[in-house]
């Protein structure tokens, strides 16, 4: 642009001087050859652009095409990455099921735990093995997470209870007797259920005191054949022994049958209800076998020595014989039908019904009360029954079902309160039937003399 505008001046300038004539060829050669020159430069200038826009645009598409690539690959990351968004939640969830399956399944295994330190607390195993309740401490931690080796250490002791469960183990070995001193002496284990022990002549059970952790006598003799048996196993001469499978809890009760007062607490407070029930009825009892023994059931000698002065007309003696004999209810009653010896035959019969209405009270007195207390008697036995296996099923959820000491309390409140229930009303129930037959045998010999009675009156006034 710059080479044109000096061209045109300088044309410009040779016209307007007509001086320079020979140099205006050379100053047109000179402008046609700038103009070339410029022209020479514009070609080259397009070319150079034509090859700038070239490169440019093949850059351009480079670029695009990276742009594009780049925008693929952006979409597939996109795609990834909402994939392992979903994946981080699918995972975060098993996370959690996991951490509760791993939390219920720790606390089954402080379950497990805290049911064997229980079962080895009460074992007679334990003496022998004192270190295995070291083995499920760290296991009882609330604040741990069990791990394979407390696994492997609660699979370890309860194999090894499982073990001592089948063997018959004789020892010879510290234990506490009833006095509380520690005695040295032969030791016989039965599986885990009975521990025996012999020390001179005297032979008896053990039991582990988990307390002290020793062995301790069960307090009590057992019965004669018992240590006789215990006596000859020891002796090598008998191959069987009486074991209790309750580990204990059974020979402690039978020990304690001696002691009634033991035997009394073992079965609650439902037991003095009974008691006092039991005693009213036997003072009821001796009440009604007092008044109704002393009234006899036949009074047929009465009734022919009565027939014979009513026959001769003698009224005011019999009414004398009767009176004489007013503890029985017969004599009243037929003194009652010779009240009315000249009635008509209606009124002699309803004077003697009134007469027996009257003395049926005195015979059945206290006979419903104690058809009452025969039927309460064993309805609080049933009660004390429900309440010890309550206490039963109330050791059980607290201490589990390893040990059975802890489950004795119950049962034996249930089987005492029963049985004393079924002592109390069976007797109760036999001396009711017997006096109410008894009565019954009664109320019929007045009927029978009455209605003699009133057929005596009644030929006498017939003049038969």
């Amino acid at each position: 642009m710059m080479r044109r505008i000096v061209t045109v001046l300088t044309l410009l300038g040779m016209a307007v001087s007509p001086a320079a004539g020979d140099d205006w060829s050379q100053a047109v050669a000179q402008v046609q050859s700038e103009i070339r020159q410029t022209r020479s430069d514009a070609a080259a200038t397009d070319s150079i652009i034509a090859g700038e826009r070239s490169r440019l645009t093949g850059e351009l598409s480079a670029l695009n095409a990276d742009v594009a690539k780049q925008e693929e690959t952006l979409s597939h990351l996109k795609e990834k990455f909402d994939a392992l968004l979903k994946s981080e939640e699918t995972l975060r969830g098993e996370i959690a099921a996991g951490e509760g399956e791993a939390r219920a399944l720790a606390e089954i295994l402080r379950t497990a735990g805290k049911d064997a330190e229980t079962m080895l607390s009460g074992s007679p195993v334990t003496p022998e093995h004192p270190a295995r309740q070291a083995l499920l401490g760290p296991l009882l931690e609330p604040d741990r997470f069990p791990g394979m080796a407390d696994i492997r250490n609660l699979a370890e002791v309860l194999f090894s209870e499982t073990e001592a469960g089948g063997q018959v183990l004789r020892r010879t070995g510290p234990f506490v007797d009833d006095q509380g001193n520690e005695t040295e002496g032969e030791i016989l284990r039965v599986g885990k259920f009975t521990t025996f022990y012999r020390h001179g002549d005297a032979v008896g059970y053990l039991r582990f005191d988990p307390a002290s952790h020793k062995l301790v006598e069960i307090p009590g003799d057992p019965p004669w054949s018992v240590r006789r048996a215990i006596r000859k196993y020891f002796s090598g001469e008998a191959d069987h022994l009486p074991v209790d499978l309750s580990g204990g809890v059974i020979v402690e009760q039978v020990n304690r049958n001696d002691n009634i007062g033991e035997w009394l607490r073992a079965g609650g407070l439902l037991v003095w209800p009974i008691i006092v029930i039991g005693l009213i009825a036997v003072l009821l009892s001796l009440e009604r076998l007092w008044s109704l023994g002393r009234i006899p059931t036949q009074t047929d000698n009465f009734m022919d020595r009565l027939r014979k002065l009513v026959s001769e007309g003698d009224l005011t003696t019999g009414r004398e014989l009767c009176e004489k004999k007013s503890r029985i209810p017969t004599c009243n009653v037929l003194r009652a039908g010779l009240e009315f010896a000249d009635s008509a035959k209606e009124v002699m019969e309803n004077a003697l019904e009134e007469a027996i209405l009257v003395e049926m009270p005195r015979l059945e007195r206290f006979l419903s009360t104690l058809s009452v207390l025969a039927a309460v008697a064993p309805l609080l036995g049933l009660l004390g029954t429900v309440t010890g296996m309550i206490h039963t099923f109330q050791g059980i959820t607290v201490f589990g079902t390893s040990d059975p000491r802890m489950m004795s309390g119950g049962i034996s409140e249930a089987l005492v309160t029963t049985q004393l229930g079924l002592a109390v009303a069976i007797p109760i129930t036999i001396i009711h039937h017997f006096f109410d037959r008894r009565v019954e045998k009664i109320i019929g010999d007045m009927e029978e003399k009455g209605t003699a009675l009133v057929t005596v009156l009644i030929r006498r006034a017939d003049g038969v």
